[in-house]
């Protein structure tokens, strides 16, 4: 039976024995306790989807190229950034490995890597620096989850093995077709809606509901067939509502080529050890000068006379304050939080600076966004930095710079130490080697030069690393942009 008549009415009244067929060669089992109404749901789906060439298929390549908006992280609060991602998945079934090579241009930087999984091994190749790391995360299971879960041919392969712990939740139109709901429900909370279309047995949307990042919506329009397997040539996803992102270029390979998609690059060489930051860690980084934290929710706190000034991760301030105080032996107050700019990461949490009766600093024109995300603080409980010019705090000065990474950055300087106090420019895991040296990097170094500081030590807050200003120097003056290499059709077109 072709694919093309599994589009129409013969399949939907054949399909039962149909895919009962196919399931049992595949070693798919219709598990006990699944209805007969989701029985013939999922046979409905399997069937539309290729049947037999989706179910038995030794390998699958799927490709995504999206482009959509950040709300939150442009050099404009108001502003969305616009993220491309180019990626392209090669999951072979039979050996229960996976291939992922990803192509992402945010902001100002390029990024091309490919990722090899096999057995309990994944190393991960930084094509553009000629670098590789292990990756050891990125198992089966995680490595380009969030492909297969936007794509719609890789979901009905998904539940054609899940038909026990489905559940049948009603009918629902969508753009006048009727829809037969299915749910998913993980012990985690998580819970899966998949809307199949009644007639054609695709899938038009799948509502993905998570307990913490909230309602995220796959919509899928344009299906086509490749290889006997139909699929959805473009995708539209949202998060509680607002476009994240929206496909460019889709396309689906069944059985493709695998000794060039699972073979890595000898020549590469390690990006080399990393710092562990997995335990929660207080340090004194110079006199006065404290940091806390695990992770990249790292704080800063600066001792005054009477006070702390803190910079870095909000949401985990409480105790990352409790823990510097406990290593300084000082149980002063928080005075002020430096809000440094209005990226998500940095205005997270800040109630908990407002609940330890810290005045929140900012530049002058971040304002209004920090009133929105910090709900109980009034305009008095705001010190507010103007625009380009010198502002001193104590024993900081702050200077508002513009950088490839915001259009007004809060500089912060120690002069008595010679230490440039500053987030998410330069921060690298890496405990000794050169990190890798991107644009934001550049422009925040020509910013330092032009505010002719004596600088010799820069820390950025939410890493343990400390660069020198000769070192960091150095390497942003022998900065060179990156482009596409040969060969690689995925980023061909920048």
């Amino acid at each position: 039976m072709k694919v093309k008549m599994c589009l129409t009415t013969v399949c939907l009244v054949l399909g039962l024995t149909a895919f009962s067929g196919i399931a049992s060669e595949n070693n798919v089992q219709l598990k006990k306790g699944a209805s007969d109404k989701v029985l013939s749901i999922i046979d409905k789906l399997v069937m539309a989807y290729g049947g037999a060439a989706l179910l038995q298929a030794n390998s699958i390549k799927v490709v995504d190229y999206n482009k959509g908006p950040w709300p939150g992280e442009s050099e404009l609060p108001d502003v969305p950034e616009l993220w491309r991602i180019n990626e392209e998945l090669t999951i072979d079934y039979k050996n229960q490995r996976k291939s992922l090579l990803s192509y992402r241009v945010p902001r100002t930087t390029l990024d091309l890597e490919k990722w090899v999984q096999q057995g309990d091994s994944t190393i991960m190749y930084d094509i553009l620096h000629e670098k590789y790391s292990e990756e050891s995360w990125a198992n089966f299971d995680r490595l380009g989850a969030s492909l297969e879960r936007s794509s719609d041919t890789l979901q009905a392969r998904r539940l054609a093995r899940l038909s026990s712990e489905l559940e049948f939740n009603g009918e629902e139109y969508y753009r006048g077709r009727l829809q037969q709901k299915l749910i998913l429900q993980h012990a985690s909370g998580e819970r899966y809606t998949y809307f199949v279309d009644s007639t054609s047995g695709l899938i038009y949307k799948i509502l993905r509901q998570h307990p913490r990042a909230g309602d995220m919506l796959y919509i899928f329009s344009n299906h086509n067939i490749a290889a006997k397997l139909p699929y959805a040539r473009d995708m539209n996803f949202f998060v509680n509502g607002q476009l994240r992102l929206s496909s460019v270029h889709r396309y689906l390979e069944l059985n493709p080529e695998l000794s060039a998609a699972f073979s890595g690059f000898d020549h590469f060489t390690p990006w080399g050890a990393t710092i562990d930051a997995s335990e929660l860690t207080a340090k004194k980084l110079s006199a006065g000068v404290f940091q806390a934290g695990k992770g990249r929710a790292l704080t800063v706190f600066i001792e005054q006379a009477d006070h702390y000034i803190a910079m870095g991760a909000a949401e985990a301030l409480t105790e990352n304050f409790y823990e510097i105080k406990k290593l300084s032996m000082q149980d002063k107050p928080l005075k002020y939080f430096v809000v440094t700019h209005h990226h998500n990461a940095n205005v997270r949490g800040l109630d908990n600076a407002l609940e330890l009766g810290a005045t929140l600093v900012v530049a002058m024109q971040h304002k209004d966004t920090i009133l929105k995300y910090a709900a109980g603080a009034q305009p008095d409980q705001l010190l507010l930095v103007p625009e380009r010019v010198e502002f001193t705090l104590g024993d900081l000065k702050l200077f508002d710079i513009a950088t490839a990474h915001s259009q007004h950055y809060l500089l912060a300087y120690l002069p008595s130490v010679g230490m440039v106090l500053a987030e998410d420019h330069y921060v690298t895991e890496l405990k000794t080697a050169k990190p890798r040296i991107y644009h934001d990097m550049v422009r925040f170094a020509q910013a330092i030069d032009a505010l002719k500081l004596d600088v010799k030590t820069l820390v950025d807050i939410r890493g343990w690393r400390q660069f020198s200003w000769i070192e960091f120097r150095q390497w942003t003056r022998d900065f060179k942009p990156k482009t596409c290499p040969a060969g690689f059709d995925i980023c061909a077109n920048g």
